[in-house]
């Protein structure tokens, strides 16, 4: 999955200051890829390299005085794992300045940073162009570049308390998707709040296996009740039995009745753990399940947006991806007409541009049939809209992904469509392609160094 980010600036740039910018940049290791191809081709035309800078200049005069059009426009800077991007305004667009951008991956770190850096490396390279022409008039041209806004995000349950029971949160969320074992905690709290819980797993002998499961992912902890057979008052709690038979090896006595307490009655009870409790009321499992999901993906948690909740069982978050805003409706169970009737209305009111349905259980037929009607409708009226249904989350990750895949592609287009004219097709789509290329390079690299490795070992073996 791709990620664009961008820096403004209100410093405009003439034509042919842009030309000694992007030689400077080029000094500096930022190789302009437009105006490379745009060099090589006419170096081919004048069958060598001396005159091919003559020749640009030449052409960029006449596109800016005949044409009255811009002759650059921007330019992509290809580096290893991530494209910055640079594209200047004209006087016929909204973005007077310069607009500086990155497009990249999961896999690049420090985006923001490495943006951040070649927004100073342009601003030296353009001070250093100006020095002269303010020493003349006595200004100074100052580059700021103003970062976009970002959205507050959500809670993190799974990072709330660092990173040490990381992997036992991850499995609790996973565990929490199995109905079963959400119903049976259910059923365990009700009945430790009604002080019933040896009761209860004694009519739950056939789900020891379930309860050993939640107990290992840390949603249920054991403990062994100590009673007065006489009183009948409890007399403490321990967290296992073997705590039992220390305390009994010491002939300790009963506070009740002075009996042995080896004597006394004994139970092993089953109870909610704290984190159990967090995750299992007003589908919180379900809000952070989707986040871990997102969060694999790739998606920054400043785009995740939890939405006040509706008090009617369902959960709604936003999320954007390349500025296009999703609404998400998390429903623990099935999703009924009405229900998909309330989506839409919380879709109209967020004015999101698409809408993702998750429910643990089944999407009732003539609630998909609103859903994609819905969707049809707008589309008709000229309103871009999509509806992504998933039943469970074992499928969302896939499906989520390519959804996101294609509003980043359109968005990262429609985001660099000032340079479609300089290269003659969608630039958008040249930097998407570059990515996808690549990543399948790799892929394959990876794949072949294996093979290699394990033949290597075989050898060894023989």
């Amino acid at each position: 999955m791709l990620f664009f980010t961008n820096r403004a600036s209100e410093l405009s740039v003439d034509g042919a200051t842009r030309l000694h910018l992007l030689d400077r940049l080029q000094d500096r290791g930022f190789t302009p890829l437009i105006r490379a191809a745009r060099l090589g081709s006419f170096e081919q035309a004048l069958q060598g390299a001396e005159r091919a800078k003559e020749m640009e200049r030449a052409i960029a005069a006449w596109t800016e005085t005949e044409e009255n059009s811009l002759y650059v426009r921007g330019d992509l800077f290809s580096i290893e794992d991530h494209v910055f991007y640079l594209i200047f305004g004209g006087a016929e667009d909204d973005l007077a300045g310069m607009r500086a951008g990155i497009v990249y991956g999961r896999e690049t770190g420090d985006a923001e940073r490495k943006l951040d850096a070649f927004c100073r490396r342009v601003g030296e390279a353009l001070d250093a162009i100006r020095s002269s022409a303010s020493r003349e008039d006595g200004t100074a041209a100052v580059s700021e570049w103003k970062a976009r806004s970002t959205v507050v995000a959500i809670d993190d349950y799974a990072q709330a308390s660092g990173d040490d029971n990381a992997v036992e949160k991850r499995l609790a969320l996973e565990a929490l998707e199995d109905i079963a074992s959400r119903r049976l905690l259910h059923r365990i709290q009700e009945a430790q709040e009604a002080g019933r819980v040896a009761e209860l797993l004694a009519d739950e002998t056939e789900n020891q296996a379930l309860i050993n499961r939640l107990a290992d992912v840390g949603l249920l902890k054991r403990e062994v009740l100590v009673s007065c057979r006489k009183e009948g008052r409890a007399l403490f709690r321990l967290p296992s039995i073997e705590m039992l038979t220390i305390i009994t090896a010491s002939n300790a006595m009963c506070s009740e009745c002075g009996a042995a307490l080896s004597d006394e009655k004994v139970e092993e009870l089953v109870m909610l753990t704290d984190m159990a409790g967090a995750l299992l009321p007003d589908s919180t499992w379900l809000v952070n399940r989707l986040r871990a999901v997102l969060k694999e993906i790739g998606v920054p948690q400043k785009a995740i947006k939890l939405l006040p909740g509706s008090g009617d069982g369902e959960v709604h978050i936003e999320v954007t991806v390349a500025d296009e805003p999703f609404l998400f409706v998390l429903r623990d169970g099935d999703l009924a007409a009405s229900h998909a009737a309330r989506a839409l209305d919380k879709l109209i009111d967020t004015e999101a541009q698409h809408l993702v349905v998750i429910v643990t259980g089944r999407i009732q037929e003539d609630a998909r049939v609103r859903l994609r009607e819905h969707a049809r409708r707008r589309a008709r009226g000229g309103n871009e809209s999509e509806v992504v249904l998933i039943e469970g989350m074992d499928s969302a990750s896939g499906e989520l992904q390519h959804a996101f895949e294609r509003a980043t592609q359109r968005a990262l287009a429609s985001e660099l469509c000032e340079l479609d004219a300089s290269l003659g097709f969608s630039a958008g789509y040249m930097v998407a392609t570059r990515f996808r290329l690549m990543q399948r390079s790799d892929a394959l690299k990876d794949l072949a160094e294996s093979a290699v490795g394990a033949l290597a070992g075989s050898l060894r073996e023989i």
